[in-house]
């Protein structure tokens, strides 16, 4: 099958297109489902460069974004048959865990993620068990599809699950024109809430604004702590989403009022911060981890964008063996939205 495979942790180079890789191996319990299309995430980065904490064996397929149709079934398989036009959750989960009996089954102890843990769907082809697939309707396109398991499921946990967005709050986004951040400008925007994003590209503006924001500000170019505190009447904002990590932490923790939420998802500029305890328990402000979320919640995103309430901001389309290149478009910036690839 056609592949992009890393023999070795590295730069741009070590994305190696394949034509002739091995198909996945198909168990009992598996679907192995023919890829349309997948997307570009930051994660694939740290995959590519190497992840803190995580052996990788190569050879090694990145990628977590799985949208396509059911190729072959394995025999204990039973609610999907060859043809069906699927999704799948990012994540596998053990199911016997004392989270998973929980209910809280993408917090497991035993989690596997697609294209970190496993080989991912930068491929024609991927073996996933039956219990992460979920039917994707005819009227929404493999393309759209594929952007929800990764960034708009995480913006969806973000401000439905973990931060409960409430109409009215201000909601600061670092880094708004990703694919993260086009799904989280448009999720807080939905749910009430006054929306801040920052871009790194002035030109992008409009685009955000389109999508919902109130006020977009350029963090190279603009002083984003005194525009914030303006147009907040110096109270600051209610919720913080970070997924740049160490050198917007400090920033984001000082915009918050009194009983604030940030929420962290991400590392881009580093992992480790200083933190004020007393600060923290003096304004009452909550940390919040998190990634991903639970499969009913991208079946829940997926009926959002049936009903029109969100739209995928897609900006370019690449083949397969040109993965390299949308890896160096996302890592430049040249975009807004998600970057596609078709096997």
């Amino acid at each position: 099958m056609k592949a992009i495979v890393l023999l070795e942790h590295g730069g741009l180079e070590k994305l190696i297109y394949k034509e002739n890789h091995p198909e996945p191996e198909l168990r009992e319990q598996d679907v192995l489902v023919r890829i349309h299309a997948t997307t570009v995430n930051r994660i694939d980065f740290f995959v590519r460069g190497g992840y803190p904490g995580v052996k990788i064996q190569f050879p090694h397929i990145p990628g977590a974004d799985i949208a396509g149709t059911v190729e072959e079934i394995g025999g204990n398989v039973e609610r999907f048959r060859k043809g069906d036009r699927v999704l799948s959750w990012p994540l596998i989960a053990c199911g016997a865990c004392d989270l998973c009996l929980q209910g809280r089954r993408w917090l497991c102890g035993q989690w596997k993620y697609f294209g970190l843990h496993i080989d991912g769907s930068y491929a024609e082809y991927v073996s996933v068990p039956e219990e992460s697939l979920i039917h994707l309707p005819k009227e929404i396109s493999f393309d759209e599809a594929a952007t929800l398991p990764v960034a708009g499921l995480t913006a969806y946990h973000a401000f439905v699950t973990v931060g409960r967005a409430q109409k009215g709050e201000t909601i600061l986004v670092w880094g708004g024109s990703g694919g993260l951040g086009t799904f989280s400008v448009q999720i807080a925007h939905l749910l009430g809430a006054r929306v801040i994003a920052t871009v790194g590209k002035d030109e992008k503006r409009k685009q955000l604004e389109g999508l919902g924001a109130d006020l977009v500000l350029n963090h190279h170019t603009d002083d984003v702590m005194t525009a914030v505190r303006d147009f907040t009447r110096g109270y600051g904002v209610d919720m913080v989403l970070d997924s740049v990590g160490a050198e917007t932490f400090p920033k984001g923790f000082q915009l918050l009022q009194k009983g604030g939420r940030l929420l962290l998802c991400g590392k881009l500029t580093g992992m480790d911060v200083s933190l004020s305890l007393h600060q923290t328990y003096l304004r009452h402000v909550s940390i919040l981890g998190l990634y991903l979320g639970e499969k009913h919640e991208l079946e829940e995103l997926l009926v959002w964008l049936q009903e029109g309430k969100i739209r995928p901001v897609i900006e370019r389309r690449f083949e397969l063996k040109h993965a390299s290149e949308a890896h160096r478009v996302m890592a430049a910036g040249e975009h807004v939205g998600k970057l596609v690839l078709i096997p």
